[in-house]
């Protein structure tokens, strides 16, 4: 037994200290849930990408509205005459050749445009503003799922750690009876069988505690990755699943599960409504005139020297000008293409309908899930109190000889069991809880 304890010293000492070797030493970051969903909500690359297409909606309603302000543009062009424009003409019965043109020739100008009516432009401005909203609400969506996922990413480190924790006891009770069951072996007390048995149960007591330790392990680097952290710094998690039981009633009757007017599916999908109602409005205003002012100034110069400062003829010339244009007939294209935004907007209807019964049906899901949670929990609580206790006598019974280790054996794995039914019980309840807060858009404090 003293060989076999510190081999399995050794190897969970290799296994800790392993990461040392890869990692440099950093402080413990201590985390709570509030603390986790604030890193989060500041690291997260998920609402970093959020914010940036915030930005690039702004960018692109101010590109849009741009379309309002007056365009400019400059030109500039210099042609050369290789061969000028000639005509025969008769002077007396002789024909003479005639050369028309300059060899040189520049032209520098001014051109600009302001829409005056511009219906669709108007409808256009006014479909960016959804855009804007539908953006906004979009990062608050992944906002939501964020702290949904930081929430039951939490609660599993919670988990683990409690499942942890009743492997331990398990482990070190199955350990102290090892070390008692080898002492009495060797004085002939009990049999070999009833210490190759002890051997056996502290073996799979260390065998539940790796796994639990590796659990806890990679729990955290769920979470840290959420919180967008490097995965190599450390973390501690604070608290045990048991501090919720306490306010889990009073957070229950506080559950409103009809108040769906913040689920960020529904609220995306009125705002799409509304696109796809100002869409017909821009198709609709496809069909009304147009109406922009116009102004140009050019300043020309022609000569046929190289220099354009000798012997230059030189002139202006200026323009103002309106240009209405009053749509008549395209084919019928923008009639089939109103017909299309019609039938889009009938599907859209359909889809909200079916979309808000899917929601009401998880409401109801979730909140049975909660009730039901509740029932096991004050279940299993009081069943590990029961086990705790049967495990105690058992632990007596057998040091004075009235319970064999069997009885000992069945008593241990009733408080693993209990153990860890009382402690998911727990997860299950927090899990269902924060799909409902995030399905009916509640966001963290």
């Amino acid at each position: 037994m003293r060989q076999i304890n510190k081999k399995n010293v050794l190897v969970a000492a290799i296994i800790v200290l392993l990461p040392l070797g890869i990692t440099k030493a950093q402080d413990t970051l201590t985390v709570s849930l509030s603390k986790a969903l604030e890193i989060a909500m500041s690291e997260s690359p998920t609402i970093k990408v959020a914010d940036k297409e915030i930005q690039r909606v702004d960018y692109s309603k101010k590109e849009k509205l741009s379309g309002l302000l007056p365009t400019i543009n400059a030109s500039g062009q210099y042609s050369r005459n290789l061969a000028k424009s000639k005509s025969v003409v008769s002077f007396g019965g002789t024909p003479t050749v005639l050369e028309f043109g300059v060899d040189n020739n520049y032209t520098a100008g001014l051109s600009a445009s302001l829409p005056i009516i511009a219906p669709t432009l108007w409808a256009t401005l006014k479909l960016s503003e959804y855009d804007m909203q539908l953006a906004v609400e979009s990062s608050r969506s992944s906002k939501l799922s964020l702290i949904n996922q930081v929430n039951k990413a939490y609660y599993a480190i919670l988990l683990t750690q409690d499942s942890y924790d009743v492997f331990l006891k398990s482990y070190n009770n199955s350990f102290e009876n090892a070390n008692v069951i080898s002492s009495k072996f060797k004085q002939g007390v009990v049999s070999e069988y009833e210490w190759i048995r002890a051997d056996v149960q502290v073996r799979n007591a260390q065998s539940n505690l790796t796994s639990a330790e590796s659990a806890v392990r990679l729990s955290k680097l769920q979470l840290k990755i959420l919180m967008g952290l490097d995965m190599y710094t450390e973390i501690k998690v604070e608290g045990k699943l048991s501090d919720f039981e306490s306010k889990m009633y009073s957070e229950v009757l506080n559950i409103d599960t009809a108040a769906l007017k913040k689920n960020t599916d529904l609220v995306q999908f009125d705002i799409k409504s509304k696109q796809l109602d100002q869409t017909l409005e821009i198709q609709k205003s496809a069909w009304l005139p147009t109406l922009a002012a116009s102004a140009n100034y050019s300043y020309s110069m022609i000569g046929n020297d190289i220099n354009p400062y000798s012997e230059y003829t030189k002139y202006p010339s200026s323009s103002v000008g309106l240009t209405l244009s009053i749509p008549i007939f395209q084919g019928g294209s923008k009639y089939f293409k109103y017909k299309q935004i019609k039938i889009q907007m009938d599907e859209l209807q359909y889809q909200r309908q079916n979309l808000k019964r899917n929601i009401d049906l998880q409401a109801i899901s979730f909140l049975e899930n909660i009730k039901k949670s509740l029932k096991k929990i004050e279940s299993n609580n009081e069943g590990l109190k029961q086990a705790e206790k049967a495990l105690s006598i058992s632990q007596k019974m057998y040091d004075v000889g009235m319970a064999t280790y069997l009885d000992l054996n069945n008593a241990e794995l009733a408080y693993i069991n209990a153990g860890l039914s009382y402690n998911q019980s727990i997860y299950d309840y927090l899990s269902a809880k924060a799909d409902l807060e995030k399905m009916l858009g509640k966001e963290s404090k």
